[in-house]
């Protein structure tokens, strides 16, 4: 440092030191530009996707004597019947360690199976508020652009990918405009 000051004036190490600085700032901007889009939103009815635990649910939820194993037994999916002001509302989380899937939806997501009352009562809504009724763009002017979408007659669907601690994926479905399910999921 002290052979540069020799070599520099005043002058020229202001230049130098503005450039190193300008790159930094250039450097951080870069990288914040490049960090993931998406909804950054895995929370529904208090649970975290890609976080929660099985007794996490359980404390949160409460105890589902209606639970369903995949056909392997390492996912369990924890049934709940919300009970609303608009009808009832159909809760499934699936665990494997953790929450990899939750799913809220107007009509059960398994049909044939029980759905346990929760033992607590609020609402069921992600932790940035949208709620089933929620029209597509309620879910766009708070989400953003989606990485796709479908519509066929009535249904829509959009399709939200990003990349934070592990790959998510949101899946809203909507009939007649209007939120009639919404799913968020992780893999390891």
């Amino acid at each position: 440092m002290r052979n540069l000051l020799n070599r520099c004036g005043d002058r020229e190490l202001l230049w130098v030191m503005l450039a190193l600085v300008g790159l930094v700032v250039f450097g951080f901007t870069a990288l914040a530009g490049a960090a993931s889009v998406g909804p950054s939103d895995w929370e529904l009815a208090t649970v975290v996707a890609g976080h929660d635990t099985a007794p996490e649910v359980e404390r949160k939820l409460g105890l589902s004597p209606c639970l369903v194993p995949n056909s392997t037994g390492d996912t369990i999916s924890y049934l709940y019947n919300v009970p609303g002001t608009k009808g009832p509302s159909y809760l499934r989380l699936d665990v494997n360690g953790h929450v990899d899937a939750i799913t809220v939806s107007q009509d059960p997501p398994i049909v044939g199976v029980c759905y346990a009352p929760m033992s607590v009562s609020l609402p069921v809504r992600t932790g940035k508020g949208i709620e089933l009724g929620a029209t597509i763009d309620d879910v766009i002017k708070l989400y953003g652009e989606p990485t796709a979408r479908f519509a066929v007659g009535p249904m829509a669907r959009l399709k939200y990918e990003a990349m934070y601690d592990r790959p998510y994926e949101w899946n809203l479905v909507f009939r007649n405009g209007r939120l009639v399910e919404w799913t968020v999921a992780t893999e390891e």
